[in-house]
């Protein structure tokens, strides 16, 4: 007996900062943590990846498994994308084996960046000083965690931004946030995420909004959607919203993506998604 599966669940796909309110319950309002769980069963036994695809808010939302390997992948060290990670709550089970990666910048290694965020005056404690067993890893371009195969290339962001793939039992989901398109960048997103069965987009912005925001690393949908047409994506998630982007605002404009690719949708807070 040889099973896989391979789920992931949205934590949290809000940008730039955490909101709340009664406009914002379906979407949600924390920023940016999704989970993947890919999962093996064998003669052997049962073996769990449960990954995390950075630490914002949303990441406070999760249930980590008891007998999972976790790993959390850092995109970029934006606060956004980090202010969750000291109340993860595996963070406080003693020995709980997690692993962190992120690729060092502006000259600061994983390590010495977090915690310069998360250690007096503020905030009590670093990360490693928890309970649990937390460990940094500078990013490699390519490397496996488990039977799980990671791998990541550099995009357009102020102070640059990780956008990772990840391959498992013949799939593949590519995380591509905090990312700003241009000509050459969508060259080299292309190569890198050509026919994935699942791409995570950063769709923060309107193409009316965009023009106001050029250069503050952030893209849209209506590029993802021509991305997709052209690559072969099968499935096209948009994450990021903007912070005033209500529920009945995303809402309308999710209905006319569609009417152009039915096989996207926006992220909401919650939803889960069965790959395998």
């Amino acid at each position: 007996m040889n099973k896989q599966t391979l789920t992931l669940k949205i934590l949290g796909c809000r940008g730039s900062v955490p909101i709340e309110g009664e406009d914002f319950k379906i979407y949600g309002g924390a920023t940016s943590s999704i989970c993947v769980l890919a999962e093996t069963t064998s003669d052997a036994g049962h073996v769990t990846e449960e990954i995390y695809l950075d630490s914002g808010s949303g990441i406070v939302n999760a249930k980590p498994l008891p007998d999972s390997h976790i790993s959390i992948l850092i995109s970029h060290m934006h606060i956004d994308h980090l202010v969750g990670m000291t109340s993860f709550p595996a963070l406080s089970q003693k020995d709980r084996r997690i692993d962190i990666y992120a690729a060092a910048r502006n000259g600061l290694k994983v390590n010495d960046a977090i915690d310069k965020l998360f250690s007096p005056p503020y905030w009590p404690l670093k990360v490693t000083d928890y309970p649990s067993d937390a460990r940094y890893y500078e990013l490699k371009e390519n490397f496996n965690i488990g039977n799980v195969k990671i791998k990541n290339i550099e995009v357009n962001h102020p102070g640059g931004s990780s956008t990772y793939k990840i391959e498992f039992a013949g799939k593949n989901i590519v995380y591509a946030i905090d990312f700003e398109h241009n000509e050459n960048e969508l060259k080299k997103l292309a190569d890198f995420s050509r026919n994935a069965d699942l791409m995570i987009y950063d769709g923060q912005y309107t193409p009316d909004e965009y023009p106001g925001c050029f250069g503050y690393g952030h893209s849209i949908p209506e590029v993802g959607i021509e991305f997709a047409k052209n690559n072969g994506i099968k499935r096209i998630l948009f994450s990021h919203h903007a912070p005033e982007h209500t529920d009945s605002f995303l809402s309308e404009w999710e209905k006319k993506i569609k009417e152009i690719f039915p096989d996207s949708s926006f992220a909401k807070a919650g939803m889960e998604i069965k790959i395998i």
